[in-house]
């Protein structure tokens, strides 16, 4: 996941096109700068006719305290380089952190954007 999340998408638009209804009741407002513990709209393979509102943000099951992990990479720490173009293992299903949830808790976060600060490098 990214630090950051925008939606701006009215949440009739989103009914729309994801064929989904939100809760009664729940207002979706614009925000552009979303961050961890923040609420996003989120279709899970549970409920994919329904728009439910999720903390944005990991927490493992086995934690004994609410938490906010992001920035998950899927490759794990097997690309220490960073290369974009990677295409090696995926170390994610390995970590304790994330093995359970990416094998079977999987969903479609719905907003417009994510945000993510890059490395700086040096220029030579």
């Amino acid at each position: 996941m990214c630090g950051r999340a925008t939606i701006i998408t009215p949440q009739e638009q989103l009914e729309k096109r994801f064929n989904a209804v939100f809760k009664k009741n729940v207002q979706l407002s614009e925000n552009v700068n979303i961050s961890a513990g923040e609420q996003l709209p989120v279709i899970t393979s549970d409920a994919p006719g329904e728009i439910q509102l999720f903390t944005y943000g990991f927490t493992p099951h086995w934690a004994h305290k609410q938490t906010y992990m992001l920035n998950a990479r899927s490759e794990g720490s097997h690309n220490v380089e960073n290369e974009m173009n990677y295409k090696g293992t995926l170390g994610i299903f390995n970590k304790p952190m994330f093995r359970h949830a990416i094998k079977s808790q999987r969903c479609l976060i719905l907003v417009d954007a994510f945000i993510e600060k890059t490395k700086a490098r040096e220029i030579k």
